[in-house]
């Protein structure tokens, strides 16, 4: 029989099966629990992802917004610029009262006139009133607007504040269907508000902008100021003429070559500009002969140098190892100051020292110097840019970063023009009237702004306007209305001298007050110092004098020296002067006796007369003015009657030696002269009122010639800082304007005489070319006939001039131009709402 298991055996199988049914309920459970926890962790991630494309959504919306927001500002700044240059001004500064007029079309008559121009690629159903309106009606006219809210329809509109709101701007399009596009009414897009603000007492047009990406917005605001701006260093009818040692910082603007005959001379060019290198060393004229050569076939853009980089450009530049790029660390071009550099810096360290003292006062030690030929060359650059740490001021931390340090290097950034050129005529006529490239005669490395192209040929009449002598007809009123009326003009003057010197005899005390009358020790060749003088004059001479608000009688004649002008100083002549012998009548020659030497000055032009008004006048020196200043101190503004035609013999200004122009008491140029103190303590005696009329223009000439600074160069080589200098500030106008010498012009220099054949000046032959305004030394050769030649061996070095343009002058009123609404990005916030 068969083993009958025990109880114990039984039992311990039925321990062992439950033993394996309770392991089987643990996996059941593991099993479960792993299910829970992967379906958690399959939640949370559909969860994260679901949150990470919303958030990427939302982050690209946020950035889409954003960008639209951005967009919109672009564009109104576009369009601001576009709407606001139709409006042309007579009235010099825009303030607040006549800024909010322009802005709504409430401006009144006597603000000056205001022309609206037509508008530029649309068509509008009414001219505009206001700047406002004109907005308006360029929102009318887009064609990406779109209505994705109840009311946009309504839009563009003008509340009754003047507050504009534009219909939204699409950014993106879709197929209409029919083969075109139309604007995407789901796609971001700005819609933009423009409304009149007062910010510091000036104008402004506060523009919100706001972007939109379906439900996410966001929104920008920037301020525009309302202003009136010449924006030009230069702007002349008349040719301009850039000479060696010259530097120029704002844009040049040129109208010549556009009317008959003005193409036609021997020195019929726009502009004419050399290259401050010549002339130094034989050696180098040589190698900048040949960099020139390859320039002009090369240069591409048009700004005088080439690219070793470039594809066009560096090809001018292969085979010739001589025309480096010497800039540390190099600046990418290759100009005329590169081979100057390399050619002087002897110990090749790319740094050119040509004054040991001022490289020991910063802290270099006495270095030895390398550039000695042309030490007023070198101050020029080296000087050119006193506020180089931007804080608007000449300090010593200036100098740690290349200004005033002795040294010739890249930290002056060297141009010869920081700006651009704008010529009226084509590039085509230029050249096939001289029958070569326009780069032939003008030389030199051009810097523009980082948006503009260095040269423009072809400039329009809105960019370039034409200014004539005409159009200041009412912009010397304020000045005028300050001086005594012309009846008592020769009381008045005649009161001042007495009051200080009466006696008409030299005074032996050289600082003191002095009138000597005309004698003949007084005769002065016009112009002085020219060799090719054309009239002489037995000049009265005032010394050490003070005169107040003086309106100098018609014939004076004057030479003042040394004397002050406070308030407006206004030079009366004869305006019906357009007859045809006006320059000649009375003009004077020196004859020399050939038995005795003795000097007499007879008639030019024996039995010549002119007339005025239809009575005849023998002499027209006397109703006219031809007055020189020298060592001169003004604190206000030269002003005058207006010629009706240019007569540059008789309507002439003169101003020699230390000539100055102040209105500021903390002008930086003021605080260092050694009479601060008393010029300071006349300022501030002064009307505040009057010297914010007399900061609009320093000299308002129109129609008249300006001679500044002197024929034959004279400096002080052992402490160049003193060396006789004209200081010109502010808006200056003239007819024709030469500057010569040593001189610093910071402002804007507006010509206003255009020479045409047979006509004034040019009535009995000559050619246009033969007027020109001229800044630096130039030679009859180049169509400069009052001019010392260069070449002669009597030539005494081409001086030191500096034009700079200031963006803060003050305009006078009269000149009628476009105004300017440009963008003040401190005003730049992030927020707000429509």
């Amino acid at each position: 029989m068969g083993h009958q298991p025990g109880p114990h055996l039984k039992r311990s199988r039925t321990g062992s099966q439950r033993a394996i049914v309770r392991r089987r309920g643990v996996a059941s459970v593991l099993a479960m629990m792993f299910m829970v926890l992967f379906g958690s962790l399959a939640a949370a991630m559909a969860v994260v992802a679901q949150g990470n494309l919303r958030t990427a959504d939302s982050g690209m919306k946020l950035s889409r917004a954003m960008s639209a927001a951005e967009t919109g500002l672009v564009f109104a700044t576009r369009r601001l610029t576009a709407e606001g240059s139709r409006f042309v001004i007579e009235r010099g500064v825009i303030d607040v009262d006549f800024g909010e007029g322009l802005w709504d079309g409430t401006y009144i008559a006597a603000a000056g006139a205001v022309v609206v121009l037509a508008p530029d690629g649309y068509t509008e159903p009414t001219t505009p009133t206001g700047i406002a309106e004109a907005l308006r009606n360029a929102h009318l006219a887009d064609a990406h607007s779109i209505t994705p809210e109840p009311g946009d329809s309504a839009l563009p509109e003008i509340d009754a504040f003047g507050t504009l709101r534009a219909r939204p701007i699409a950014l993106t399009a879709i197929p209409d269907g029919a083969g075109g596009m139309v604007p995407a009414t789901n796609g971001p897009y700005f819609r933009l508000r423009y409304e009149f603000a007062m910010l510091d007492d000036e104008p402004f047009v506060k523009v919100t902008s706001q972007g939109v990406d379906r439900d996410v917005t966001r929104t920008l605001q920037m301020d525009f100021r309302i202003t009136k701006k010449i924006e030009y260093a230069i702007l002349s009818p008349n040719r301009i003429m850039i000479g060696k040692n010259v530097r120029v910082e704002g844009p040049l603007g040129s109208r010549y070559g556009l009317d008959p005959g003005e193409l036609d001379g021997a020195n019929s060019h726009p502009l004419v500009m050399r290259s401050d290198f010549f002339h130094l060393n034989l050696t180098l004229d040589e190698v900048l002969t040949t960099y020139f050569g390859r320039m002009v076939l090369y240069d591409v853009d048009g700004d005088g140098r080439l690219r070793p980089d470039h594809p066009a450009e560096g090809a001018g530049l292969t085979g010739y190892p001589e025309l480096i790029d010497y800039d540390l660390p190099p600046d990418g071009y290759v100009d005329d100051f590169d081979l100057f550099m390399a050619h002087y810096d002897t110990d090749q360290d790319r740094r050119l020292v040509y004054d040991g003292n001022l490289t020991n006062e910063v802290g270099l030690g006495f270095l030895t110097e390398e550039f000695t030929d042309d030490l007023q060359l070198a101050h020029l650059i080296d000087n050119f840019n006193p506020d180089r740490d931007g804080d608007g001021l000449a300090t010593m931390s200036d100098r740690y970063l290349g200004y005033r340090d002795g040294i010739v290097d890249a930290y002056d950034t060297y141009a010869k023009v920081r700006g651009r050129l704008l010529f009226a005529l084509p590039r085509s006529n230029w050249e096939s009237a001289i029958g070569d490239s326009y780069q032939t005669v003008v030389a030199g490395p051009i810097q523009p702004g980082p948006d503009d192209a260095p040269v423009v040929f072809d400039a329009t009449d809105e960019e370039l306007r034409e200014l004539t002598t005409a159009m200041f007809a009412d912009s010397q009123t304020w000045f005028e209305a300050q001086v005594p009326g012309v009846a008592a003009a020769q009381g008045n003057f005649n009161g001042q001298v007495n009051s200080q010197d009466a006696n008409g005899a030299p005074n032996p005390d050289p600082t003191a007050p002095d009138y000597i009358a005309p004698s003949d020790d007084t005769w002065e060749a016009v112009p002085f110092g020219s060799e090719g003088a054309y009239d002489y004059f037995q000049r009265p001479v005032y010394e050490n004098m003070e005169f107040t608000n003086l309106r100098l009688p018609a014939g004076n004649n004057g030479l003042f020296v040394n004397c002050t002008f406070i308030g407006v100083t206004f030079i009366s002549t004869e305006e019906d002067c357009d007859h045809y012998n006006w320059n000649y009548a009375g003009s004077l020659e020196p004859v020399t006796d050939p038995d005795t030497g003795v000097v007499t000055y007879e008639l030019r032009f024996p039995g010549l007369e002119s007339e005025s008004g239809g009575v005849p006048v023998a002499d027209t020196r006397d109703v006219s003015n031809n007055v020189r200043f020298d060592n001169c101190t003004f604190l206000g503004s030269i002003a005058g009657d207006k010629p009706n035609e240019y007569a540059h013999w008789r309507n002439k200004i003169q101003m020699t030696g230390n000539t100055r122009f102040y209105v500021d008491r903390n002008d930086p140029d003021l605080l260092v002269q050694p009479d601060v103190a008393a010029l300071q303590a006349i300022l501030d005696g002064m009307d505040p009122a009057d010297l914010a009329e007399l900061a609009k223009s320093s000299i308002l000439m129109p129609g008249w010639s300006l001679d500044v600074g002197n024929f034959a160069n004279d400096w002080d080589p052992l402490n160049p800082q003193n060396t006789a200098k004209v200081k010109l500030k502010g808006t200056i106008v003239a007819g024709i304007l030469d500057v010569r010498g040593t001189a610093d012009v910071h402002g804007t220099l507006l010509m206003t005489f255009r020479p045409v054949n047979g006509v004034g000046p040019l009535n009995y032959g000559g050619l246009p070319d033969a007027f020109n305004t001229t800044i630096g030394y130039f030679g009859p050769s180049d169509g400069d006939g009052e001019g010392v030649d260069p070449a002669d061996a009597a030539f005494t070095g081409f001086g030191e001039i500096t034009l700079r343009y200031d963006p803060d002058a003050k305009l006078p009123d009269g000149i009628p131009w476009p105004i300017t609404v440009e963008s003040d990005p401190t005003t730049y916030t992030e927020g707000s709402s429509l």
